[in-house]
């Protein structure tokens, strides 16, 4: 397990800073030990690829400048998804972000983004082949 539930707390804070510094709210952050969910509110400015990109970049050196607490990880994978929500729609996502270890149970994380495409009616691409 990459992100450990012992500083995983640090890390999503430090992501936190990131959002806000481009302008962004993050409303919760969560995820398991090895991908991260987020809700972020955003500005109609922004480029979802660019805060994406700062992210993956921001928490890959603060990883690497406490290495002891983060042995495993050995850098993000290319791919990430974005699905936008409606307001009625807010309770919920923060409520399953809450609780990605129930949700996790017996669904890892790459059967988990096929659900979401096909809920979202999205074409998925395996990325990795």
């Amino acid at each position: 397990m990459t992100i450990t539930d012992s500083f995983k707390g640090e890390l999503y804070s430090y992501m936190a800073g990131i959002i806000v510094k481009r302008g962004c709210r993050p409303v919760i952050i969560n995820g398991m030990g090895n991908h991260i969910h987020f809700l972020i509110e955003v500005t109609p400015t922004i480029c979802f690829s660019d805060i994406v990109h700062d992210l993956k970049l921001g928490a890959t050196h603060y990883i690497k400048t406490h290495r002891e607490k983060y042995p495993m990880f050995e850098g993000w994978g290319r791919e990430y998804a974005v699905f936008s929500c409606s307001a009625s729609d807010r309770s919920r996502i923060i409520s399953y972000i809450k609780n990605q270890e129930e949700h996790h149970a017996g669904l890892n994380a790459e059967d988990e983004l096929m659900r979401f495409c096909k809920l979202a009616s999205i074409e998925y691409h395996d990325v990795t082949e």
